[in-house]
């Protein structure tokens, strides 16, 4: 069935279940709700259901993990991706250094853009946020990406005193370095869900001892950028997500900025929830590597089972799956600024 979406929502795939890092701001599925450990998607069940998925209109894909890097099938499922579904824009979403060995076969396989996670440019702090000593081979493999010509993007996580006063400086490095754009984003303070494991793993790292200490809204950043850019303009992320402004610098380097307070997307479906108003609300579609469909990054209990009809190649099956799925984001409206702050006595 092809079919015209209200919203269209993004889709994110978890490939894979780890990346081998342990970021203090993260959880270990990263954005994927709660999967077991040692799970990667077949390849097969992967292509099957992104050629539904784009005939319900899904064609704009981000690869996720997990880490895409760490996928081996990676490049032949992109490759499988560009060349049999109506996909057409690819983005692939690592912040480990073997992703620069795969960059020349990705980019021949129709990747539209790459986009690496680079929280500091300092070694030590590198090392204290996500646990590994690879800063030097992370930004090896970042100049292999750009050598391909490739658009690349650059993510970087502003935290409260361990890298905001970075943020002038990374946008120097990426002009120097030449990738397309940077984008910063705001500690997701709500991403523990109430669970313990990054209370566990912030206090590993001598860093403070809860996720909303993190948090840092980014206005005054954005009107640092403001004072020196050519022109500001305004995008989101498909049809929903967060009002993003986009600052281009005289270098010609895109500089956007996603800041939870501008505003999100909610729908019925956030009726009730414990969790609202929430960071990061509905924003885009993510299959588990588990292959369950997650409306939001806090509730495993609203997630949708698609493995069976994804298994089975249950075309229709699947298609009416994901019409209820598609139903939920038809029905979201955006809510402005305003939403409480957790370190301001709001409730999540």
């Amino acid at each position: 069935m092809t079919t015209t979406i209200k919203r269209r929502p993004q889709l994110r795939i978890a490939l894979n279940s780890r990346c081998n890092r342990a970021c203090f701001y993260c959880r270990p599925s990263g954005e994927a709700s709660s999967t077991a450990a040692g799970l990667a998607i077949d390849p097969d069940d992967l292509l099957f259901f992104i050629s539904v998925a784009a005939r319900r209109g899904l064609i704009d894909v981000k690869l996720t993990g997990g880490d895409p890097a760490l996928y081996d099938p990676l490049v032949d499922v992109a490759r499988a991706i560009r060349s049999d579904t109506s996909v057409n824009a690819l983005e692939v979403i690592s912040r480990h250094p073997l992703i620069g060995g795969k960059a020349a076969a990705l980019a021949a396989a129709g990747v539209t853009t790459f986009n690496m996670s680079i929280d500091t440019i300092d070694p030590e702090l590198h090392k204290r946020i996500c646990g590994v000593d690879d800063l030097p081979e992370l930004l090896a493999a970042l100049d292999v990406l750009v050598s391909t010509t490739v658009p690349v993007k650059v993510n970087t996580v502003v935290m409260k005193g361990v890298n905001a006063d970075e943020v002038m400086r990374l946008v120097t490095f990426c002009e120097t370095v030449g990738v397309a754009s940077l984008k910063l984003l705001d500690v997701i303070e709500d991403l523990d869900g109430g669970t313990e494991f990054n209370t566990v793993r912030l206090r590993r790292k001598g860093q403070v001892l809860r996720l909303e200490e993190l948090y840092l809204p980014l206005e005054q950043i954005s009107q640092t950028l403001r004072e020196t850019a050519s022109s500001v303009a305004i995008q989101t992320q498909g049809d929903l997500g967060h009002p993003m402004s986009v600052f281009t610098m005289p270098s010609g380097l895109k500089v956007i900025v996603k800041d939870s307070q501008q505003g999100s997307w909610y729908g019925p479906i956030c009726a009730g929830c414990p969790h609202f108003p929430c960071h990061d609300a509905l924003m885009a579609v993510r299959l588990t590597a588990d292959l369950r469909a997650q409306f939001c990054l806090l509730r495993d209990e609203i997630t949708v089972d698609l493995s069976d009809a994804i298994r089975s190649r249950d075309q229709a099956t699947l298609d009416d799956a994901l019409g209820e799925v598609l139903d939920v984001y038809a029905e979201a409206e955006f809510v402005p600024s305003g939403r409480p702050l957790l370190h301001a006595g709001g409730r999540r």
